[in-house]
């Protein structure tokens, strides 16, 4: 199923992104690898232990900004997470991630260490596009996972300092950038509320036409 900045910007006001990330299973993610060595089709593994697929063509745009496929493994607590189907890219029935366990392996990212996962988490949680309930009830099924201290981290606004987390403090404790990515975020969700509210009138108003 998607994760990452697409799935995101399936419950939020879209984000650009040269990336698209999966996840998959441990057994699917080995007949992926085999299936790419099958058909000569380049890849790497990542220090965050992701399959990464460069995208390549003659085009400017993408040498600028070069296009990436990530897939990743699920975790055993997530082996069972059912997506939520949606239409992405024209094609229909996509499986996506559900905005708690976003969250989830959000938090569970920046426990492992990578800190912009926290800025991705706080947003979903402060915006009110997930569960918090549900998030926490994910989060436990991640077995041996710090990843519950994040969330608590992310609620009270006080950093609790993991041992696997490598990050300045002005990322984890509030801050004016922070409240300022906060805001500008709102803006952003207000701009397409309203945006979708004037489409929904002018619909309205050529049936009423025709």
């Amino acid at each position: 199923m998607i994760i990452g900045t697409v799935a995101y910007s399936e419950y939020a006001p879209p984000r650009a992104t040269t990336n698209i990330n999966f996840i998959i299973s441990e057994s699917d993610c080995g007949k992926l690898e085999s299936v790419l060595k099958e058909n000569n089709i380049d890849f790497i593994w990542n220090a965050y232990q992701q399959l990464i697929i460069a995208i390549k063509d003659d085009s400017g745009e993408t040498k600028k900004y070069p296009l990436e496929l990530s897939f990743q493994s699920a975790h055993k607590g997530l082996t069972l997470s059912q997506p939520i189907p949606k239409e992405i890219f024209s094609v229909a029935d996509v499986p996506v991630a559900s905005p708690e366990i976003l969250v989830a392996l959000w938090c569970l990212a920046a426990s492992n260490g990578h800190s912009k996962s926290y800025y991705d988490a706080q947003m979903m949680i402060k915006l009110k596009l997930a569960d918090v309930d549900r998030c926490a009830a994910v989060i436990d099924s991640l077995l041996e996972s710090d990843a519950n201290k994040v969330l608590r981290s992310i609620l009270t606004g006080n950093a609790m300092y993991v041992d696997t987390i490598n990050m300045e403090e002005a990322l984890m404790m509030p801050s004016e950038l922070i409240q300022t990515h906060e805001e500008i975020e709102r803006a952003k969700a207000h701009r397409y509320n309203a945006a979708q509210e004037r489409r929904r009138q002018l619909c309205k108003a050529i049936q009423q036409t025709k």
